[in-house]
């Protein structure tokens, strides 16, 4: 009988040191499956960022030459009206000139005459 209570421990002990080396092992290569995992995924994540960077710079861009275009467009409309309203204001002065001139010219026929 005692040879059987000492198979009885001996099986326990075994189980128990496999128990511990197998837990052992799962641990290690949890972890390193989960390294893997997480460094896959940060892979993917800075692909996704890098995506959605040109994405923005693309738009970005787009959006700057738009502003670009319609800034000259409204410098070159804004030089028409600068220079139209030029225009009027020296034709006002022309033509005021010419009516003072005119005045003073009759002024001077009634003085004389």
């Amino acid at each position: 009988m005692d040879k059987g209570n000492g198979g009885a421990g001996g099986f326990f002990a075994g189980f128990l040191i496999g128990a511990v080396i197998g837990g052992a092992a799962a641990v290690l290569l949890t972890q390193e499956e989960t390294r893997d995992r997480l460094a896959e995924k940060a892979r993917d994540a800075g692909s996704f960022a890098m995506g959605a960077t040109g994405d923005i710079r693309g738009k970005v861009s787009d959006v700057t030459s738009q502003w670009q275009s319609s800034v000259s467009e409204l410098y070159e409309r804004g030089r028409q009206v600068v220079e139209s309203a030029r225009a009027n204001v020296d034709a006002a002065v022309a033509e005021g000139r010419a009516a003072a001139d005119e005045t003073a010219d009759e002024l001077q026929q009634k003085a004389e005459g």
